[in-house]
This record gives structure tokens, C-alpha cells and sequence, in this order.
């Protein structure tokens, strides 16, 4: 969201989230150290802050001189909850008492990392949910560029339809709209409100299931978390950092794409049936950001069967 942030632990191993600006001269506090204490101290003066972001210590004070009430950083609400300390960014108190939970989280073993492109977090939401570009961004590392390669192009129907918290996209369609589709489904994309994507394809023997959250870091720069679950069960998660070639290969492609979207608009699209999802879920985004999804939602198709070709 275009706001810098510090997330230290403090003696305890309690995770916090500052602003990553000291109040003193700007110097950012991800520079610092954390004390024996478990403070945050400021690399430039030494200026100790504790959770709630108030300063405690201040070096060049003389003994007996208390730090100014007025000595502060904005303190953002933090939990942490399946591997991943997650920040409140509004004003004011969360809304929600926890995140939406991973599932499976506390039941397998994960590997995951984190990939930083730089288009908007809403034009990676548009590639995830086109499965149409899989044969020609993603050569040699993604399950369906290979099926395509073997089989070729065939035509077939899938199914969109909305959910409470966005739509799920899935493989092959059911009979009506009340029938649940993860008990059918071959594969499904499935975007939640405000931020994560699941993707799912069922195996043989194993099942593929990857994780995507969205983090919005500036208007033409986003980041993708992902934390991807493995086949061998287990608990815990292996942190990749950077590494993942699908991503990167679909970031080439975005972060060409948002430099014309930047500098000329959007008037240049145009569309076909394969991108049915993808507009769904810009429509989902714009009525949530207006306040609106959950009174004008019905407004929008609930259900809808595509024919496409890939």
C-alpha cells in the first residue's frame, strides 16, 4: 500500500509491525537492531521503540530526563498465523479478528516464497485467472504447458461462478448452480476477497495446491506471497525466497504490459470469451473498493459456462 513497514520480535519472540521511519531523522528502522531487551533500536542515534511504537530510551538524554510522550511511530496491528505475520493497514482497530485461514496449513509440509513485479497487484490478478497464456508464457515449468504440448489445443467448457467472498473458476462444469464444486472439480482458480488465489489440480495420487496472496506495494509494484503444499505431508514450511520460475516468467510479460497500460490507458483492449474470469474479478475489485460487493454483488452474472479453445 505504499507504506513502509518494520516487523521485528521482541524478547519474548512477539512479532510487531512499525513504520520503517524513526521519528527522530527518518532513518529507517529496518537498518536497526533489536536490543536484549527486545527493543527496536535505530541504527543512526540508537532510539529504542517498543511494539506499540512508542520510543523508550533515547542515548543522548541526560539521566532522569524522560523521553517526550510525543516520541512515536505508527504501530500497526499484527498476528501471526500460518507462516506469515499478517498486518492490519487501515485506520483503527481490525475488523476482523483473524485472516481467513490457509487449509491444510497446520496439517502438511509447505515451501514457500515471495516474487516482487513490478506491475499492479490488479494486473497479476488478471494473469492468474487466464490460464490461456500457460502454453506461451510458461515454457518448461507449468503441468499444462506440457499436457499442450503432448495433446494440443482442445476445446472444452468450465465454469465461473461467483462466491461470497469473489468466484471460483472451475474444471468441469456441474449440473446447477447449488451443486458444490469442490467435490467434482479436476482443477479450480478461486480468488477471496481481498487478496488471495488458490489454485488447485487434483492428481493421481497427489494434488496440486498453491497459494497466492497479492500484496499491493505501490500503484505499479506488487508482490506475490505463495506458500505451495507438498506431497510428502509433514509440517512446517521451507522459505525459497525469490525462487520461482513461473512467476518470474509471468512477471517479463505483466511488467511489459503495465508500461503501456501506464503511459497510454486501457482503451487498446480487447477482449474474448477466454477472459470471462478476469473481467468477473475486476468487477468484484472495483465494488469493493467502492463498499459495495456485499449489497450489489447479485448485480453481476452469478454463474456463467465458457467455451473456450487451449
Amino acid at each position: 500500500m505504499g507504506e513502509p513497514i518494520v516487523v521485528f520480535r521482541n524478547a519474548q519472540g512477539r512479532a510487531y509491525a512499525l513504520e520503517d521511519r524513526c521519528c527522530h531523522r527518518g532513518v529507517q528502522l529496518s537498518l536497526g537492531s533489536i536490543t536484549a531487551a527486545g527493543s527496536l533500536a535505530c541504527r543512526y542515534h540508537g532510539w529504542e521503540y517498543d511494539g506499540g511504537g512508542r520510543c523508550v530510551h533515547v542515548p543522548s538524554l541526560c539521566t532522569g530526563t524522560p523521553v517526550p510522550e510525543g516520541f512515536r511511530v505508527r504501530s500497526y496491528p499484527c498476528i501471526e498465523q500460518e507462516h506469515y505475520v499478517w498486518v492490519w493497514m487501515r485506520e483503527g482497530p481490525p475488523t476482523v479478528a483473524a485472516p481467513a485461514a490457509i487449509p491444510g496449513a497446520g496439517e502438511h509440509a509447505w515451501r514457500q516464497g515471495t516474487v516482487e513485479v513490478a506491475c499492479s497487484a490488479d494486473l497479476m490478478l488478471d494473469n492468474i485467472l487466464d490460464s490461456s497464456h500457460i502454453p506461451f508464457v510458461h515454457v518448461g515449468t507449468h503441468w499444462a504447458y506440457f499436457l499442450n504440448r503432448m495433446s494440443g489445443f482442445k476445446e472444452y467448457e468450465y465454469e465461473v461462478r461467483l462466491t461470497e467472498p469473489g468466484l471460483v473458476v472451475f474444471y468441469p462444469p456441474v449440473a446447477d448452480a447449488q451443486t458444490p464444486h469442490q467435490e467434482h472439480a479436476a482443477s479450480y482458480l478461486q480468488f477471496d476477497l481481498p487478496d488471495r488465489v488458490t489454485v488447485f489440480q487434483r492428481g493421481v495420487k497427489n494434488s496440486f495446491f498453491l497459494v497466492i496472496h497479492l500484496v499491493r506495494t505501490g500503484e505499479f509494484h506488487s508482490r506475490v506471497e505463495w506458500p505451495m503444499r507438498q506431497r510428502e505431508g509433514g509440517h512446517g514450511a521451507e522459505w525459497l525466497g525469490d525462487e520461482n520460475v513461473t512467476l518470474q516468467q509471468d512477471g517479463v510479460i505483466l511488467e511489459s504490459a503495465q508500461r503501456n497500460y501506464r503511459d497510454f490507458g486501457a482503451d487498446f483492449e480487447r477482449s474474448v470469451p477466454a477472459d470471462f474470469p478476469l473481467l468477473s474479478s475486476r468487477k468484484i475489485v472495483s465494488l469493493a473498493r467502492a463498499g459495495r460487493w456485499a449489497s450489489d454483488r447479485s448485480s453481476l452474472t452469478q454463474r456463467k459456462l465458457v467455451l473456450v479453445r487451449q
